[in-house]
């Protein structure tokens, strides 16, 4: 039991939460601030059209139709609008937003978008259910309490008295919302299985090729079979002529950068080219003068050194054909014959190293002979300080044959832990290649390709262990190729794991020290701290202490927002730069569960107990007291998440919508830049920038999953908080459902991989909730009432388990049987291509200018001029350079 049950729900250390009168006062200045933003929002979609519905076009009537991006091949995939939206009437985009089906959703966004837009709705059907009969049970059954609650307590628990019977009813109305919670999340995951089974089989949705369904990426693949071929003959060996193609990664710092500079080369010859045309002048610049680039567009040469130097990055490495920097040369004729060096430089380094891939490098590296080395040395030990077959009776049963008996000296080294040296040399041996291929850089990685000709194969070979040793040949469903970082994509499988351990450790231990500063947010931005400060003392009577009540209930939730912004952008770096993930879904996936366990830390730690050190330190000195630490506190600030839910319901939502980077960006450039002078990468870039074109499922999913677990927390402990959130789902709902038909274009599918880890925390959320709910009902006497709930987490904990095993571990491959179904129906292998698993910058064509009115002057009208043909048409050879 719980040591101390005098508990006074309204004592001045339980009552610090923002009141009914500073909630009103932020109401009504968050729905002040959404008129302005709905408004400011219907107006600048008119002008901007290109911000605010990329994927339509506006037809003379006012209403949007579909239109394709792809403009010169430019656009990632194909995606249109799939919505009619009336862009004359106010708000008559809402309509056609709510009567678009789920298939529409589907084709428009893909997988990813319609699970993220389905757990939303599952979100609002939790939170709007529990609110409806919220209000028909509960309310009535607090308001009769006689408890003197006032305020926001009036309809919670705290106005009912100790050890009152009538907390049987939010004891019962918990255990009902458990089931339908449970019911609801069931029914959501069997419609993702299907829907992911359906994406494995046939792959429809936003994707550019089906072979990603036949392909396996593999990691951990030993030197032997580190080249193309041989993968090819081991995986043939074991499926024979199943294979369609392999590759394996290379690890190619040197031609990637290559192909950046002659990607920058192109650019600046693009630009000179356009300059030539719009004032009919001939450009020039001085070789290694610096450039400035912003939002996707390049300046001129700057006048003068730039910062200390006066070296452009592209002229860092001269060429004898080329002029030396600080000479003043012919802008389309110097870029013209630097891009013709660059194109040889890379057409050369990649057949280099397309032939390196498919015969892998023959002669042994400093590296490989360390490696092999030690594993000399390994077994050598191995043999000579191993145990008897006949030592331990225990691994190989007792035996009365006699054996060969083991020196006495060897025995006696064992026992003293010689042996130790034996098993740490093998550890060394297991690991050498870890830190070969990432320290000293291999070319040939230990991650690599293989596409399968059947589903059958494919599935087989996802499903069965391919090597004796379980931390070879590790395998499993390849990602689609849009959705893989290739610059990551050599980085050893075992290092990475190793540097996402030490990253979880030290984000434990920010979580910690994040307390600190969030802490510090509900102790200073009060009205009594700012009107401390010399000067601002006229804070607390301003407007009769208004003003005041409204800085102590709109203030830190505004800090609060602003602080928790910083936290994605910082787990997006780690997992990007420092543990080398090698998908974008994974990055998001990383930067989902980690951003998530940090809010927990803010709800349930550091808003309620203001350290999380505070807390550790009050559960280590009293354990029994744990739960009533957790209940004591968190039902007292009902009113601050109140508002917190209510402003990100009328200022965040439309804030989305107003897509403020996009629109400031545009009208950047609108401003400071001449349309005339921008290049057709350039154009498409400003009107259509992938960076903004994405549904950031990292960012977005833990918002969600916030509020969700607010919801939970106090859903019978103060259900009034459940209408607001309620309609932070619903509004949530219609916004994102808009921005994924007619804003959101995505660059990669992943088949909706990141739900399921999406509904297990939201079902720790619940837990967490449960917890909170007993360990408030103990402080209320109700001890009966806490012991009837204690099942609930031990039942979410079980079903989390059997979703796994019933949907989430299925969801992974399809079945054997499906696959023979399929392979007997179509023949897919005949549309693939061995090179869709190569990376881009082995497969990349030569550069050449895309078509415009630049390139029609000097080509008389054809689409594209190669490098060749742009220097015959322009060079002016001055002592064997061109200038």
């Amino acid at each position: 039991m719980v040591g101390n049950f005098n508990y006074d729900p309204f004592s001045e250390a339980n009552t610090k939460d923002v009141n009914t009168s500073a909630f009103m006062t932020a109401l009504c200045l968050n729905a002040m601030l959404f008129v302005v933003l709905i408004g400011g929002y219907e107006v600048v979609r008119r002008f901007f059209p290109s911000v605010y519905s990329p994927k339509s076009r506006t037809t003379k009537d006012g209403s949007s139709s579909s239109s394709s991006l792809s403009s010169h091949g430019l656009a990632n995939t194909k995606s249109s609008a799939a919505v009619s939206i009336n862009t004359q009437k106010p708000l008559g985009w809402v309509t056609g937003v709510a009567r678009a089906s789920w298939s529409t959703v589907r084709s428009s966004g893909g997988l990813d978008s319609y699970m993220f837009l389905r757990y939303v709705r599952l979100c609002f059907r939790i939170s709007f259910t529990s609110a409806l009969w919220g209000m028909i049970i509960l309310w009535p059954v607090y308001s009769s309490g006689q408890g003197g609650a006032k305020g926001w307590y009036f309809l919670s628990m705290a106005n009912l008295q100790q050890g009152s019977h009538l907390m049987w009813v939010p004891t019962i109305f918990l255990w009902l919302q458990t089931m339908y919670v449970i019911f609801l999340m069931n029914k959501e995951y069997k419609h993702y299985l299907e829907c992911r089974v359906d994406f494995l089989a046939r792959g429809e949705g936003v994707v550019n090729s089906q072979q990603h369904m036949y392909s396996l990426i593999i990691e951990r693949i030993p030197h032997e079979l580190r080249s193309d071929r041989a993968l090819f003959d081991y995986f043939n060996r074991l499926f024979p002529r199943k294979i369609h193609s392999t590759a394996v990664v290379l690890n190619l710092p040197d031609l990637e950068r290559e192909s950046k500079k002659r990607k920058r080369v192109l650019r600046r010859l693009e630009k000179s080219m356009i300059s030539f045309d719009v004032t009919s002048k001939r450009p020039f610049h001085v070789v290694g003068r610096k450039r400035i680039r912003c939002c996707g567009i390049e300046s001129s040469p700057i006048l003068g050194s730039f910062w200390g130097r006066n070296v452009d990055d592209d002229d860092s490495e001269s060429d004898s054909r080329l002029p030396q920097k600080g000479e003043k040369v012919d802008s389309i004729n110097y870029y013209s014959r630097e891009l013709t060096v660059m194109n040889e430089k890379v057409a050369r380094m990649q057949h280099d190293k397309i032939e390196l891939a498919l015969k892998g490098n023959d002669s042994v590296r400093a590296s490989q002979w360390i490696s092999h080395a030690i594993d000399r040395v390994s077994t050598a030990a191995e043999s000579t300080l191993s145990s008897n077959n006949q030592d331990d009776g225990l691994i190989t049963g007792f035996s009365s044959s006699p054996g060969r008996r083991k020196p006495l000296l060897l025995t006696l080294l064992d026992r003293i832990g010689v042996d130790f040296i034996s098993g740490g040399i093998s550890y060394i041996q297991q690991n050498i290649d870890e830190v070969v291929d990432s320290v000293v850089g291999a070319t040939m990685s230990s991650t690599g390709f293989i596409t399968f000709k059947d589903l059958h194969s494919v599935t087989c070979a996802a499903k069965t262990p391919l090597f004796h040793k379980p931390d070879v040949l590790i395998a499993k469903m390849a990602p689609e190729p849009r959705d893989i970082i290739w610059e990551n994509a050599h980085v050893n499988h075992g290092w990475s794991r190793g540097r996402e351990w030490t990253a979880n450790m030290l984000l434990g231990l920010g979580a910690i020290l994040w307390s600190i500063p969030v802490a510090s947010i509900q102790a200073l931005a009060t009205a009594d701290q700012i009107a401390a400060v010399p000067g601002m003392g006229w804070l607390a009577t301003l407007d009769g202490g208004n003003v005041a009540a409204f800085v102590n209930g709109y203030l830190p939730v505004v800090l609060l927002l602003t602080i928790i912004m910083v936290l994605p952008h910082i787990f997006y770096a780690v997992a990007l730069h420092y543990e080398d993930r090698k998908t974008k879904s994974d990055v998001q996936t990383s930067i989902i569960g980690r951003y998530f366990y940090y809010q927990l830390a803010n709800i349930y730690i550091t808003l309620t107990s203001g350290s999380v050190l505070d807390s550790l330190n009050e559960i280590i000195e009293h354990p029994t007291n744990m739960l009533a630490i957790l209940g004591k506190s968190l039902p007292n600030v009902v009113g601050y998440f109140a508002t917190f839910i209510m402003t990100k319901l009328l200022v965040g939502l439309p804030m989305i919508m107003m897509r403020l980077g996009p629109l400031l960006r545009m009208l950047f450039i609108k401003t400071w830049c001449r349309e005339k002078y921008l290049t057709e990468k350039e154009l498409y870039e400003v009107h259509h920038p992938i960076k903004f074109a994405q549904l950031w499922y990292g960012w977005e999913y833990p918002n969600l999953l916030l509020v969700i677990v607010i919801c939970f927390t106090y859903s019978c402990i103060s259900p009034i908080i459940l209408p607001v959130g309620a309609a932070f789902f619903l509004g949530a709902w219609l916004v994102y459902k808009n921005q994924i038909l007619i804003v959101y274009n995505p660059s990669y599918e992943s088949g909706g991989v990141m739900f399921p880890m999406v509904c297990h925390r939201t079902l720790i959320g619940l837990i967490c909730g449960q917890l909170t709910f007993i360990g408030y009902s103990m402080l209320r006497e109700g001890f009966y009432q806490a012991l009837m709930t204690f099942p609930l987490p031990v039942i979410t904990i079980k079903m989390m388990d059997v979703f796994k095993n019933l949907y989430e571990v299925p969801g992974r491959n399809i079945s054997v049987e499906r696959a023979v179904e399929l392979d007997m129906q179509r023949n897919a292998a005949t549309a693939f291509s061995p090179d869709a698993y190569r990376q881009p910058v082995l497969t990349e064509k030569s550069a050449e200018v895309l078509g415009g009115s630049s390139v029609r002057r000097f080509a008389s009208g054809s689409d594209s001029l190669t490098s060749n043909e742009l220097v015959n048409v322009a060079k002016v050879n001055v002592g064997g350079k061109i200038v």
